[in-house]
Parts: C-alpha cells; structure tokens; sequence
C-alpha cells in the first residue's frame, strides 16, 4: 500500500517540485552566497551550517536549498510552516531529535517556513532549542527580518539573503523543464519570452507555467497562448508583484514623479498590501534618498509609519498618499547611506580603531565642549581622522559643509 501511495504521489507532483535539485551543483542562482566562493556554500561543504534564517522573495530558492542541506549533511529533515504550525508541533519536532541524537547519534534540520508569520511567543519557543544544539533551525521569510523576528532569535541566527533568480536564470530551469517535459523544441520563443516576463524572478512561476502548456495548452495557437497567459497574469495574487511593485513605488518616488509614486502605492494597496510595510519603505527612502537634504522628511515618514500601527484602511491611504507625495517632491541626496557604507565597508575590512583616551569611558583630558564659546573645542574623536561624510550640493547641506570648514578649520 505504501509503495503504491508513493508513485500515486509522485504522479500528481507539480513540475516545479519534480524538477528541485537535490545537490548544490544541481542548484541554479543565488551565485554571490552559493557559487564557487558563496560563504554559504563553504559552511554547507564543511558541514558547518548553523541556525539561519534565508529571508527574499517568493521563488528564489529557499526551500530547495534546505532540502540539499539535510541530503547533504545527511541529516533528519523535518518541515513545518509557520502559518499553520503550533507549539506542540514546535514540541513534537524536538522530543523527535532528542531521539534522533540518542539512538542514531544524527542531526535535525528544522525548516520553518514563513518563519515571520510566529508571534513572539512562538518565536521566543525557538530560542532555547536554537541555543541547546538540539536541532537546526533554518527560517525561510518572504519578509525583511529585521522588522519581522524577534531580536532576541535574530542574535542566534545567521541571516542569508536571497535575491530574485536572473532571466538567464529562469531560463536555465525553464530549458530543464523543457526537456523533463519532453516539449524542447515545441515551445516558441516568444512563449518562453512571455514565461520569463510573468515569473520576474520566481522559478515557481514560471515552472507553474510550462506546466500548464503541457496540460492545457496543446493544440492552441501561439497567439492563443500568449493571450491566455497575459490574462491570468493580470489576475495574479499580490505577493507575485509586491517586489516589483514597490520598486516602482520607491523608485518613482527618487526621481520625484509623485504621480507615478502615487500610482504604485495605490496598487499596492489594492492588492491587499499591508500599509505598514509600505510605511517602512517610505520612511527608508526618507533617509536614505532625501536624507540631509531635507531631514524633516524623516519625521514625516515616521509620522505616517506610527499612524499605520494606529489606523487601517481606508483611511491610511491618505496619511501614506501625504508622505510619499512629501518625499517625491523633497531634493534628493544620498549622502548619508554613501557615509555609513564607507564606514560598514573600513569596518569589514579590518579598521578596527581604539578609543581616544579622551573620549574613552574613563577619560582622560575629556574637553567638554559647552564650557567653550560656540560650544565647540577642536580635540580628538578618532584615531586617524577620515572623512565619511560629504554634504551634498543642494541648499540645505551647502550650509551643512559651511558649518563643518568653519568649526574645524578646513580650506
């Protein structure tokens, strides 16, 4: 009966889970975590994987690569989503590896699918369990992690992202498809084309598809399959076009078109888009493309992100319609994400400086710079001086660079 519930099984597999690797070599993108000099990879290879989370858009890989990591590092693999699973699944997981360990002295990977969709309650389940080495977590979130998990579980996880698969990429998998089908040679290319236009990155998509060709669409036209692909895409459901959509949105709102900007957020919405995830990426853009620039935009972001926690739709729309027509129309400057990208990147790179001793915890020789007229007194604040910060040429930092060559005496 088993075996026979097995090949049934086999025989209603979607495409898209019959075609997943089960080997890195087999595995396509994700090249800058999982190619040849991936850090990713490097773990996986030494069997060194600890508990993740792989956080990035629908499609991507995530899952399949937590399926080579358990074939991989031979160990027990169990799955679980977050938006049905309970504690007592949590529980039942882990009495299961307690066993794992004691009489097969094996290893238990845990993927939590939708990991964001736990309260924190669930979340802070995972921390004893993360720390006690009984099994490895490994998260998967369409979500920005950083404003979605705990803090507390976020310091016990390595965080991995994953980008949306290339066009080049999507065709690599498409051209497997093909030829597990057996349709290589019977698709056109301005069907593949249309493929490639709709998935934007989700190998499900467009595996989901050519798919659907095998099944539905043999005998109909080229023109035919064209039309009937296009009209299913406009009526896809929101997480297929959120990335895309938001782009657009933020990228609009950078090249201060507030009718376009408008545009987009208002798909977004229709779409059934939470108003505080867009609300952060508003209140992103405001530092990060207005920035010194215009800094009030930040606190109108910020306004609009509190009224998202307070009010729903759809009276939010209007208070985000004011903040992203606010900052589409603010002048524009990065100089502040140029700043501390220069300060990430010495940082990475080894410029690890010590303290002053004046401005050390315990100082010595601290000059306190009220006592001094202007409240200013030129002393040291870092080892070897370097310059970050490069005001940008609009009114408000041209000011800004006035107030810096002033106090410090520069030329």
């Amino acid at each position: 009966m088993k075996n026979l519930f097995s090949a049934n099984y086999e025989n209603v597999k979607p495409l898209a889970l019959l075609l997943r690797p089960e080997t890195l070599e087999g595995f396509i993108g994700q090249d800058r975590i999982l190619g040849k000099n991936g850090v990713l990879r490097k773990l996986i290879e030494n069997g060194n994987i600890t508990n993740s989370i792989f956080f990035g858009p629908p499609g991507s890989g995530k899952s399949t690569l937590g399926e080579i990591i358990s074939k991989t590092l031979q160990c027990n693999f169990e799955t679980l989503n977050a938006t049905s699973a309970s504690l007592s699944d949590i529980k039942k997981v882990v009495d299961q590896a307690k066993q794992n360990i004691e009489l097969y002295n094996r290893r238990t990977i845990l993927f939590l699918d939708e990991i964001h969709r736990f309260n924190k309650l669930q979340q802070d389940s995972l921390l004893s369990y993360c720390e006690s080495g009984v099994l490895t977590l490994i998260g998967a979130t369409t979500e920005n992690p950083y404003y979605s998990i705990n803090n507390a579980l976020l310091s016990r996880v390595m965080l991995f992202e994953f980008k949306p698969l290339t066009r080049a990429n999507i065709r690599a998998m498409l051209q497997r498809g093909l030829e597990y089908t057996g349709l290589a040679g019977q698709v056109s290319e301005a069907v593949l084309d249309c493929i490639l236009d709709i998935a934007q990155g989700d190998a499900r998509i467009a595996l989901n598809y050519l798919e659907l060709y095998q099944k539905s669409c043999q005998g109909l036209t080229e023109e035919e399959v064209l039309h009937l692909f296009r009209e299913r895409r406009a009526s896809f459901h929101k997480e297929e076009d959120k990335y895309n959509l938001i782009s657009a949105m933020i990228k609009s709102m950078r090249g201060s078109d507030p009718d376009a900007a408008l545009y987009w957020m208002g798909r977004l919405l229709a779409g059934g888009e939470d108003p505080r995830y867009i609300a952060r990426r508003v209140m992103i853009h405001a530092s990060e493309d207005v920035g010194m620039a215009n800094p009030e935009a930040m606190l109108v972001a910020h306004a609009a992100l509190t009224a998202s926690e307070r009010i729903g739709m759809p009276e939010i729309r209007i208070i985000l319609a004011e903040a992203v027509i606010y900052i589409a129309i603010s002048t524009k400057s990065n100089s502040v994400v140029q700043a501390v990208n220069a300060v990430m990147e010495d940082i990475e790179g080894g410029k690890m400086d010590p303290v002053p001793l004046n401005i050390a915890h315990n100082c010595v020789g601290y000059l306190y710079p009220p006592d001094y007229p202007g409240s200013f007194v030129d002393q040291k604040y870092m080892g070897e001086h370097k310059q970050y910060y490069f005001p940008g040429e609009n009114k408000n930092e041209k000011l800004i660079k006035e107030k810096i060559d002033k106090l410090w005496n520069k030329k």
